[in-house]
């Protein structure tokens, strides 16, 4: 089978793999206030409003604003669901969707045509870029695999929070600004690229330093080409349609474009310090965040720890992608042990870090050791990472924020009964699957990576 078509089967089964594995456990927690916030936008904009009057008493995550009632979280994914909201009303009709039943049809088709789609595709597209930027195709499947179901990813991509939509949509953004990396970049890409980052900003205003190193990275490579001017300009058009989506919302429901609704958030007074409950990092809080068990990220996804390693090993050309990576962990890590509320509220693990995982998730391709005690560290940390992310995706992915180490206290404990592990049989789909991936290996295409792989001798030859 000819290498593009086996790579191109491959990605389209992770797509469905992880598709299928978001789908068992959505919706989750279908009375969550900032779900209801986020369905209520949506609903309201399908019907041509964009205050959330008739929804006001179902959440506590609103704005106010000249007596109305708004969302006080970005529009962006509220917008993105509008098909799939007018789809669900064109089935149930004009039936009341706060009713039980039928808000959880419009939340689950909200949930699959936003975090669920992209999320799968993100997946997808991270193994076809891992592999453009060399890596083989058993260390690409592996990176796929662990964002899939092998961090906190999945169990975000069940609830209608914007945190895996921003991620996917800031990896795309990547691909775009580097693929293919032998190609100067067009006003086209450039275009795309500011198109992207554009709807990125429209849904998660925290991903901004992210999209300025993507934006960064591409005019690097515009640079090189030659053309930098024209490229520059056609990405920031490119942006136009996602910044000026933003500021026509704001300008209808707070009477100014540059008010956001952070800005007359009700009831949460720490976002009225600093810029909306940013201040200073604090090295105490990005201990928790990163290790602790009441929200540290590597309790929950061990392998991840391996991300540094991934990093060196990456291929000299691809430097400027790994210092975009590094940049956009860094940020986020920053940024999230600065923010007022940094735990997230009810939250397994660090909510606020979900967003950097497709971008974290890439060096590990480039890992594949060929010491089998290395390959079998790097095999043990990955099971545990795959079987703590089903578990908590299975059993509860908004922890109580009163419980000081969420998953060893109550979530491993509700998961180790009848009923618990039984939720989590389907995703043995998935497993089997991702394992299915990993051992279907094309000859043609495991004899181009071995090759690869060797070192060059003095003489320039293999």
């Amino acid at each position: 089978m000819n290498g593009s078509w086996v790579r191109a089967a491959k990605a389209a089964l992770i797509f469905v793999f992880a598709l299928f594995a978001d789908a068992v456990f959505t919706p989750a927690h279908v009375g969550n206030p900032q779900q209801i916030t986020r369905m209520a936008l949506a609903l309201s904009l399908s019907e041509g409003r964009v205050d959330i009057d008739r929804f006001a008493d179902h959440t506590v995550d609103i704005a106010t604003f000249e007596g109305h009632h708004y969302a006080d979280k970005p529009p962006g994914q509220s917008i993105l669901a509008l098909p799939s909201i007018w789809a669900t009303r064109a089935v149930v009709g004009a039936a009341d969707p706060m009713r039980p039943g039928i808000f959880g049809l419009y939340l689950t088709a909200a949930i699959l045509s936003t975090n669920g789609l992209f999320g799968a595709f993100a997946s997808a597209l991270l193994y076809l870029l891992a592999r453009r930027l060399g890596a083989g195709d058993r260390g690409a499947v592996f990176a796929a695999m662990i964002l899939a179901i092998g961090t906190p990813f999945l169990g975000w991509s069940t609830v209608l929070f914007g945190h895996v939509l921003s991620g996917s949509l800031l990896l795309v953004a990547l691909a775009l600004a580097c693929w293919p990396r032998a190609a100067p970049p067009t006003a086209w890409r450039g275009l795309a690229v500011g198109l992207v980052l554009g709807v990125l900003l429209l849904v998660d205003f925290t991903a901004l330093p992210a999209a300025a190193l993507v934006a960064l990275l591409h005019l690097y490579g515009a640079r090189r080409a030659g053309g930098l001017a024209m490229r520059a300009l056609a990405m920031l058009v490119g942006a136009i349609p996602g910044v000026a989506t933003l500021l026509i919302y704001n300008a209808l429901a707070f009477h100014s474009p540059f008010r956001l609704g952070y800005s007359e958030v009700v009831g949460f007074e720490g976002m009225r310090s600093g810029l909306f409950g940013l201040s200073l990092p604090s090295l105490g809080v990005l201990a928790q965040i990163t290790l602790g068990l009441y929200r540290g990220l590597l309790p929950l996804s061990p392998v991840l720890i391996l991300v540094p390693f991934g990093l060196a090993r990456m291929p000299r050309a691809n430097r400027d992608v790994a210092i975009v990576i590094s940049g956009t962990i860094i940020a986020s890590l920053l940024i999230n042990s600065s923010y007022f509320y940094w735990d997230g509220g009810s939250s397994t693990g660090p909510r606020h870090l979900v967003s950097m995982l497709p971008l974290a998730c890439l060096p590990l391709a480039f890992l594949q050791p060929r010491m089998f005690a290395a390959r079998a560290g790097i095999a043990v940390l990955a099971v545990a990472s795959v079987l703590i992310s089903g578990i908590c995706a299975s059993t509860e992915i908004l922890a109580d924020s009163r419980i000081a180490a969420p998953f060893f206290d109550d979530i491993l404990p509700r998961f180790l009964t009848p009923e618990g592990w039984s939720y989590a049989l389907p995703l043995l789909v998935s497993w089997l699957g991702f394992a299915a991936l990993l051992l279907w290996r094309d000859r043609s295409v495991a004899q181009r990576d071995e090759l690869a792989a060797r070192p060059l001798d003095p003489s320039g030859e293999v």
